[in-house]
């Protein structure tokens, strides 16, 4: 099969789609499939025409291309792609449309507002909090606060990636994710940071940073993060591979605090940890996530 591998483009986080590229080209050579290698630029709609692939392969990372934008283009075109549809996509990468759709069906997000640049910025309702980008992931942008005087620059720093941005609550507590493959839980994976905090370096470049895999949980925490990373996933209606994050808090009470429709595919990334856990290899998840 013809597979057209989408990634890079001018997102902030390009970089870590470049390696998610790498990883997911060698996978898909294993099993057998001739590979097209595209870059996003603006040149992309001929090449996909030139080329008639059978299947496009997103590993975008941030906008333009994990927000709909190319979900949009390959529907026109009439090429089958991995992973979610347009508006699904175009939710999920809001963290802000995201938290209001999933609390609107009682799942339980941290508590927080929304600043706009050029808007005032507001004092904080409490510290420590979180402030991050409301459209940009990879942890661009993420910044724990615990101060007023870092409170307006970590603020203004969300700002100059995005035009929108989330104050939230602090939930200190575990951090925990669940993959979930073709509406199917994967096994939980727990995140041990040498901060407070799983940011851009926790995630990218420091080696303390840990994984257990499969998370070490009682049966019935395992059984309500599976639950709700499930619920999420039917309610933005997902396709093929997501990652749902959450804290849990003090009382072990999970906090849903984002959802990836384009996970990592690195050598670091949480999705091939959790599904490994599951018994599969990566070459197995990557054939998993081919439409059908």
């Amino acid at each position: 099969m013809k597979v057209a591998l989408i990634y890079g483009g001018p997102s902030p986080e390009a970089e870590i789609s470049r390696k998610s590229a790498e990883s997911v080209e060698r996978a898909l050579k294993k099993l057998g499939h001739r590979v097209l290698k595209l870059e996003l630029t603006k040149e992309l709609p001929l090449k996909l025409a030139a080329e008639s692939p059978d299947v496009a392969f997103l590993a975008l990372h941030g906008s333009p291309g994990e927000d709909g934008t190319v979900q949009g283009l390959l529907e026109i075109m009439g090429i089958p792609y991995t992973g979610c549809g347009v508006t699904t996509s175009a939710v999920a990468i809001d963290k802000d449309l995201t938290k209001r759709l999933l609390k609107s069906h009682g799942i339980r997000v941290p508590a927080g507002i929304t600043v706009f640049r050029g808007q005032e910025i507001p004092e904080p309702a409490e510290l420590p909090c979180i402030v991050k980008p409301a459209r940009v992931g990879s942890s661009v942008g993420l910044s724990l606060v615990k101060s007023q005087e870092e409170f307006e620059r970590a603020v203004n720093e969300a700002l100059t990636v995005d035009a929108k941005a989330l104050i939230e609550e602090f939930i200190e507590g575990r951090e925990i994710t669940v993959g979930v493959l073709n509406g199917r839980p994967l096994p939980p994976v727990e995140i041990l940071t040498p901060g407070e905090l799983y940011d851009y370096e926790a995630k990218y470049s420091d080696s303390r940073t840990e994984y257990v895999v499969p998370a070490e949980l009682g049966r019935k925490t395992q059984e309500r993060l599976c639950r709700l990373a499930e619920k999420a996933y039917k309610v933005l209606e997902c396709r093929g591979a997501v990652r749902v994050d959450f804290r849990l808090d003090k009382y072990n009470s999970p906090v849903l605090l984002e959802i990836n429709t384009i996970p990592g595919l690195t050598e670091r990334s949480l999705l091939p940890k959790a599904a490994k856990a599951a018994g599969m290899e990566f070459e197995e998840l990557i054939a998993e996530m081919l439409p059908k």
